[in-house]
């Protein structure tokens, strides 16, 4: 092999062009991964938001499906017992509407007892709305002695309205009871109501999901 030649195979071979992104490609991508980057962050966004959203409507349809529960509870299970509060007076066993805290007062049964407690089966039980809510209150007995505090708490919130109303043997309906005029003394000074409560109506109107309405039967 000649001298040239060995010459000629040692020079260095040509190097191939190298392989890359321009400035303006570089520029594209980025723009194109921050918009899929939006995307899919307003889509996760969304999804999070509308879990959120069908978890508030759960929790609330398992509110009102519990008040609703009470509420059947209580005014299925009436009780004409009258009381006397913690000033010893003599109330009626169903009040309603001629008392400036309470829309309803009245005796229930069916008070539990798992412990089989030598106590009444019976309790007294109003309502009251105030703040938008429906509160239930409870007295675990029914004379009660000076400076008795009932248990409360919120049975329902949210609400724009609550209504009640009382029929009579009669079918006429009143918004309190006893009705005025119901009641009559005796010979020996005593006085009675002469009306009979046949029916009790709830109207609910809830802010979010319109008005509930139920009629209870009360039995005489």
């Amino acid at each position: 092999m000649s001298h040239d030649n060995c010459l000629q195979n040692q020079q260095p071979r040509d190097k191939q062009p190298q392989q890359g992104f321009t400035l303006l490609e570089l520029l594209v991508a980025i723009v194109i991964f921050a918009i899929m980057s939006v995307m899919a962050y307003g889509g996760l966004n969304n999804v999070i938001n509308n879990s959120e959203a069908a978890t508030r409507s759960l929790q609330r349809l398992q509110q009102l499906q519990q008040a609703i529960s009470v509420l059947n509870r209580d005014f299925n299970q009436l009780r004409k017992r009258n009381i006397r509060d913690e000033y010893g007076v003599r109330k009626a066993w169903l009040l309603a509407g001629n008392n400036i805290d309470n829309l309803v007062a009245f005796t229930r049964g069916g008070r539990l007892n798992p412990a089989n407690l030598k106590r009444s089966s019976l309790e007294r039980v109003a309502y009251r709305f105030e703040d938008n809510k429906l509160i239930r209150l409870q007295w675990p007995f029914l004379d009660r002695a000076p400076g008795s505090e009932p248990d409360k708490y919120t049975l329902l919130d949210n609400i724009n309205t609550v209504s009640l109303r009382y029929a009579d043997k009669n079918h006429a309906w009143h918004e309190q009871w006893p009705p005025l005029n119901s009641t009559a003394t005796t010979a020996d000074g005593k006085t009675l109501n002469t009306a009979v409560l046949t029916a009790i109506e709830i109207k609910i109107k809830l802010n979010d999901l319109g008005e509930i309405r139920r009629l209870y039967a009360v039995l005489n």
